[in-house]
């Protein structure tokens, strides 16, 4: 099925009048990946970067990438893609639905309501009022020693506070008239920057190899993009990043033209959280997180 999803592409290609050369100049995919889809070879790379590459492919020679994709994941599983056939989250939504009875949602209420003692009958029980009330206490006690801690802990200007938080800070204070006089616009001839305010993050994406990305900025937009070997793109946001990198070790990051401790393997996908705090890696892609 995947070799038939390949024919189906490589015929619109050709039909289109488009070589795969020009494909791979106007998608910045290399020619041996684009080879290997015009072949009916998917396993080059991981699922999640392979789809970015076929939904590029696909519109590019004038098909409707998304109708592209679902025949994809459709051949993979080794079917024909059936516009008429009900959605695979359509089927699994009507067992749940069936399954649930009013006994089944009143059942769960007596653990939630028993997980700090023992069942209702032995609530009238005066030392088990008496443990739960002492138990409440210590935990409202922990809870105010607690917030006291973190108050000092981030009032405090200790020297490891300095060393762990403020680079990013620092290089911005040093860099900052710079910026207010002569706003980024480009990086170099083949980036891209999208422009903020001048006390903004800017995350450059350096790329010995080609390489997709996936940014969420300030957990309120998205940018996703593809870069092509010995390229760079720049982004901006006020607070944070957070991304999923594919083929993470063709690439390299910078913030505010400081280099980043940033390690990725050539071929897998990498997720992290970047703001002026640091980086951390994250163990699955990020999400938009409702506020």
């Amino acid at each position: 099925m995947l070799n038939k999803f390949a024919d189906e592409l490589r015929e619109q290609r050709e039909k289109s009048g488009i070589s795969l050369q020009q494909l791979a100049t106007k998608t910045r995919i290399d020619l041996k990946f684009l080879e290997a889809i015009d072949q009916g070879n998917f396993a080059f790379l991981p699922d999640l970067y392979v789809k970015a590459f076929v939904k590029q492919y696909a519109k590019t020679v004038g098909l409707d990438e998304n109708l592209a994709i679902k025949k994809f994941e459709a051949a993979r599983e080794g079917k024909e893609y059936d516009p008429n056939q009900p959605s695979i989250e359509v089927q699994k939504e009507e067992p749940v639905k069936k399954e649930i009875s009013p006994k089944q949602i009143v059942n769960p209420i007596p653990p939630i309501k028993s997980y700090l003692e023992n069942p209702l009958e032995k609530k009238p029980e005066e030392p088990k009022k008496s443990s739960k009330q002492n138990l409440i206490l210590i935990v409202g006690g922990a809870a105010v020693v607690i917030i006291i801690l973190l108050v000092m802990l981030f009032s405090s200007k200790s020297n490891e506070i300095v060393v762990e938080e403020t680079p990013i800070e620092d290089s911005i204070k040093q860099n900052q008239p710079r910026y207010e006089e002569q706003p980024v616009e480009k990086v170099s001839a083949d980036s891209s920057v999208v422009s903020a305010s001048s006390d903004s993050l800017y995350l450059t994406f350096n790329a010995k190899e080609t390489s997709w990305v996936y940014v969420i900025l300030d957990n309120v937009r998205i940018q996703e993009f593809t870069l092509s070997p010995n390229t760079e793109f720049t982004i901006a946001a006020l607070n944070s990043f957070k991304a999923t990198v594919g083929n993470s070790g063709g690439v390299s990051l910078q913030v505010n033209n400081q280099p980043v401790d940033f390690t990725g393997r050539s071929g897998s996908v990498r997720h992290f959280k970047l703001d002026r705090t640091g980086l951390i890696y994250l163990n699955a892609p990020p999400k938009l997180e409702q506020q």
